[in-house]
Parts: C-alpha cells; sequence; structure tokens
C-alpha cells in the first residue's frame, strides 16, 4: 500500500510543477482519464468544462483544477 501510494504521489507531483498558479494554488489538480470533448467544451467526471476554461496541457494529457464540481482550469492535449 505504501509503494502504490509513493509511485501515485511521484506521478502526480511533477505536474504540479506546470499548473499555473492562478488554476491551483499549488493544490487542487490532478490528470483525469474520462474527459471527453463534447459542443462548446469537455466533459468529465460528469462535469462539463466550458472551452473558457480549457488550456493547452504541457504533457499531452487531461488535466483539470477543481474543488468538488468548481472548476477553475481544465487542461487539454493540443489537436495536432
Amino acid at each position: 500500500m505504501k509503494a502504490a501510494l509513493l509511485v501515485a504521489l511521484a506521478l502526480i507531483q511533477p505536474a504540479h510543477s506546470w499548473y499555473p498558479y492562478e488554476c491551483c494554488s499549488d493544490h487542487d489538480c490532478e490528470p483525469v482519464q474520462d474527459a471527453v470533448e463534447v459542443p462548446g467544451g469537455y466533459r468529465t467526471h460528469g462535469i462539463f468544462v466550458p472551452l473558457a476554461k480549457v488550456r493547452p496541457s504541457k504533457d499531452g494529457n487531461f488535466h483539470w483544477c477543481h474543488r468538488g464540481d468548481y472548476v477553475f482550469c481544465f487542461f487539454a492535449p493540443l489537436a495536432g
């Protein structure tokens, strides 16, 4: 259990080095696996995220900065 927690922290922690402070204040951000593009934005965890909150992801994966249902920022891979 402890080893799994250390691996999870190692995977999440480096991403905070590029999350903008105004999005997460160094917390509340995490990768997401279930994001889908929908008209006008994205949906993840059953929450709609408008394009106004979408920023380019620096690692090519989806991430969001949120507290509960309120989304501060959402990061999506750039279309290539």
